[in-house]
């Protein structure tokens, strides 16, 4: 199933089916502008962290993402969805451990989330203790 989204007259954004977002729009001189990019779906208590990994490992965040919403996570107007602590355990437990979330972000790290961590526990243990004021 297709989602196209009207933003204007002159825009669309249409959701393709390798989960990047395709923005469309057409300009007074007729010519018509396209791009492709990453629609956030984290919570803004992980904002620093997540907008990192998806500009750096966009396809991974963009499955992880998927998995989240398959488990009833990160669903816009569902309240109940956005409990930070499930979120960062399901994050923790899907996030691909090779992926490369950090490198020329903030932090510059070119290493996977394993050779960071170690093991999805110890990656767990780091998100609560980062985010545990959060989770009050």
């Amino acid at each position: 199933m297709k989602i196209i989204k009207r933003i204007s007259k002159t825009c669309t954004q249409t959701l393709l089916d390798n989960g990047f977002w395709l923005h469309e729009e057409k300009l007074d001189d007729g010519k018509t502008t396209r791009f492709t990019f990453v629609k956030y779906w984290h919570p803004c208590e992980i904002k620093h962290m997540m907008r990192d990994f998806a500009s750096n490992s966009d396809s991974s965040y963009i499955r992880l993402g998927q998995k989240l919403k398959s488990l009833g996570l990160c669903i816009e107007g569902d309240e109940k969805s956005w409990d930070l602590k499930k979120i960062l355990i399901a994050i923790a437990d899907n996030i691909s451990m090779n992926a490369k979330p950090w490198k020329r972000g903030i932090s510059n790290i070119d290493k996977t989330v394993k050779e960071i961590y170690g093991t999805r526990e110890d990656f767990k243990k780091e998100l609560f203790e980062t985010y545990k004021e959060d989770l009050v």
